[in-house]
């Protein structure tokens, strides 16, 4: 996933060109069928696209990253994948010019807003202006694979199993009955997740900057916690059973005005494991909770 300051490069490269490489035709499987342009969307009229996986045998990859928009995903017994797009009706600010033609004329509708391709079982979603607002509703086969990122907008997942990284910047993440292997992060929401089934020996993540994060673990997980919160508390119904280096400090050395100092660092994460340990799993947040549930 990307970090907080690669999101001007998101903006960029979501406004750049793409410059089609040079191939050789002979190596190449057959192109599966494009396509067809999409037509402009409308708040009472949204776009709907269906995709399938050029190998539907084996789990597939969903990826997008947005900059104005919510993103939900929801597993169902489907072998493709069905996108639909809705223009929120918030305003995007513009140059006027680009709002009001020139006296006499109308503008033409080009090219959807959006674009899908599908290579080597990876399914790609790309906004045509990163000042465009969508909200896309997803439905993907439950064996799948995601990543998903938005800056403005919201991020939800229900009944998903696979390797999921999620990111939202500004707005809430929401994970509801997911399996597989979790890397979730809201810089500015809550995160809440429900964790039904596990990838064994897969380490995982949850992590907020300004908000809670509750996580939902089955009963008979196995793992170590990583637990802390700078302006929070820490809660879990789990008999955890600390390991010793909880709350430790260490020191370093650094350099100020040419004079050599030691700095003393104080680690507040509390560590401790779950029935008997296993792999990594990192709860953390700077400002609100952290709550770990253990599940019925």
């Amino acid at each position: 996933m990307k970090t907080i300051l690669g999101y001007v490069a998101i903006i960029v490269a979501l406004a750049a060109p793409v410059t089609a490489q040079p191939s050789d035709q002979s190596l190449q499987p057959p192109p599966l069928p494009s396509v067809p342009p999409l037509p402009p969307i409308t708040d009472t009229a949204p776009q709907r696209v269906t995709v399938p996986f050029s190998d539907p045998a084996r789990p597939g990859t969903l990826e997008m990253s947005i900059v104005m928009g919510s993103i939900t995903v929801k597993g169902t017994n489907r072998k493709d994948v069905l996108i639909e797009a809705r223009s929120p009706g918030r305003t995007v600010l513009r140059p006027r010019a680009q709002d009001e033609p020139p006296a006499g004329l109308r503008r033409l509708t080009q090219n959807g807003p959006f674009s899908v391709e599908e290579d080597k079982n990876t399914i790609s979603i790309d906004v045509d202006s990163a000042r465009r607002s969508l909200d896309f509703t997803i439905e993907v086969p439950v064996r799948t694979n995601l990543e998903l990122e938005t800056v403005m907008g919201s991020v939800s997942v229900e009944g998903v199993d696979g390797d999921l990284e999620i990111e939202s910047v500004n707005g809430p993440v929401t994970l509801s009955n997911v399996g597989g292997s979790v890397v979730a992060h809201s810089v500015n929401g809550r995160l809440l997740a429900t964790i039904a089934r596990l990838t064994p020996q897969k380490p995982m993540a949850f992590t907020s900057m300004n908000g809670s994060v509750d996580v939902t673990l089955p009963a008979a997980v196995k793992a170590n916690l990583k637990l802390r919160s700078d302006q929070g508390d820490v809660y879990t119904d789990f008999d955890l059973q600390l390991r010793q280096d909880s709350s430790s400090s260490s020191s370093v050395d650094v350099s100020r005005n040419g004079r050599r100092t030691r700095r003393v660092e104080i680690d507040k994460a509390i560590y401790g494991s779950v029935n008997g340990g296993g792999p990594d799993f990192e709860m953390r947040t700077f400002n609100g909770n952290v709550y770990v549930r253990k599940g019925k």
